[in-house]
């Protein structure tokens, strides 16, 4: 059964980490192979052994000041913060740079993720270790490795690689650039959300990760902008979605696989549709949302303005049309694992529909087979689905709706 949050007297969360796993150690030996049952083991043991460590940590250096510091700082390296931030860099016109950091920041989500899912190890236990966030959904996550860690050092390394080598920043930047990094990352470990192991795990992720983007992703952007483009992009997607590991416990990694994977899906494709709007390129870049230095404050302001309202108005107003849809025309995959098979929850007998999506499916030989079991039940609900274009949409609105009204509403650059 899911645990329940605690908070201390200080509102922090505590609960026992070990407690987030439905299955039984049998049940990892009968699904998981003897490769991921190994590397899970390994992972596991090295957590517990630190886990007196990083108690002893927060016992001594814990206090107001640092926790507003870290818990800031987490705020930094979360989604939400990418949400916000990235579509700034697209709208001010940094095309294929813009596309590119979103990538990074994307699939480090994705990589993370499925490796998460693939050594499916606990977060450090609860207590002794206090876990400090103000979002508890984060702590039902597997712990290694730490996301957090693989998208700000993928983010580092690769603006670093830009500021370095393209346009020749001063080091003093960077160099404060990567001192916030070091605080996300240090922030992990003392607000108890991740293991000294998880934390490694993260940055060496992230920088084969960024690494790999440094190199090869003028290769990628071009194949995504010819003619087949789309077709690139979707055999990616879903050769991406398709891979992720089932994981024996519900952990939501693999919605944050989807959400990332559809943004990027999106971006592809928006681009791929702006670069044949030929009279959108008004500084001559077919790749690029137009933008100069010829565009005034207010201009800037509202374009920043219509992208915002854009991008929020088609997440909010298109998720119960889709979910509908979706519902309407995907078959119910979950159907098809009998009701015996859901968990002893009564909570999520409830009703059919309840049990469907909250229920834990267990791994029996059929199930392990088929992979259908424990995170199944999240990666194929009709509402995960519906995640798909929602997500996609967000960036072909920006590449595409917010550049029409900017031609409409004379926000285009004057060259």
């Amino acid at each position: 059964m899911p645990p329940h949050f605690q908070l201390d007297e200080d509102n922090d969360v505590i609960h026992d980490a070990e407690a987030f796993s439905l299955a039984t150690e049998s049940a990892y030996q009968a699904a998981y192979s003897p490769l991921r049952l190994y590397l899970r083991q390994l992972v596991v043991d090295k957590v517990k052994r630190e886990n007196p460590k990083l108690a002893a940590i927060q016992h001594r250096y814990r206090s107001p000041g640092l926790d507003r510091l870290f818990v800031f700082s987490g705020m930094l390296g979360n989604h939400s913060f990418f949400m916000i931030a990235l579509p700034f860099l697209h709208t001010f016109g940094m095309g294929a740079f813009a596309r590119g950091l979103t990538f990074v920041v994307l699939w480090s989500i994705y990589f993370s993720g499925f490796v998460k899912d693939y050594i499916s190890a606990p977060r450090p236990a609860s207590p002794p270790v206090v876990q400090i966030t103000r979002s508890p959904a984060h702590t039902l996550e597997y712990g290694f490795p730490s996301t957090h860690t693989t998208y700000a050092v993928a983010t580092i390394v690769y603006i670093s690689h830009f500021m370095l080598n393209v346009w020749h920043i001063s080091t003093v930047w960077v160099g404060l650039m990567w001192i916030c990094g070091v605080t996300i990352v240090v922030g992990r470990i003392y607000c108890g959300l991740h293991s000294f192991i998880d934390v490694v795990g993260g940055i060496v992720i992230g920088i084969i990760e960024a690494l790999c983007f440094v190199f090869f992703f003028d290769r990628l952007d071009a194949l995504m902008l010819s003619t087949a483009g789309p077709l690139y992009s979707i055999a990616i997607f879903y050769f991406a979605m398709s891979s992720i590991p089932r994981s024996l416990d519900p952990c939501p990694c693999c919605i944050d696989s989807f959400c990332a994977t559809s943004v990027t899906l999106g971006l592809s494709i928006g681009y791929w549709i702006h670069a044949r709007l030929p009279f959108l390129w008004h500084t001559g870049q077919s790749d690029a949302i137009s933008w100069d230095l010829s565009l005034t404050l207010t201009q800037n302001a509202l374009r920043c303005l219509i992208t915002i309202v854009l991008v929020v108005a088609w997440k909010v107003g298109s998720k119960p049309f889709i979910v509908s849809m979706v519902k309407y025309l995907v078959p119910d995959y979950l159907s098809q694992v009998s009701s015996e098979e859901c968990s002893d929850d009564s909570s999520a007998k409830d009703s059919d529909s309840d049990c469907k999506q909250d229920c834990y499916v267990a791994p029996t030989a059929s199930n392990i087979k088929n992979r259908r079991y424990g995170s199944y039940a999240l990666m194929v609900s009709h509402e995960n689905l519906a995640r798909i274009p929602i997500y996609s949409g967000i960036p072909i609105t920006m590449c595409v709706v917010s550049p029409l009204l900017f031609y409409m509403f004379g926000l285009m650059p004057s060259s």
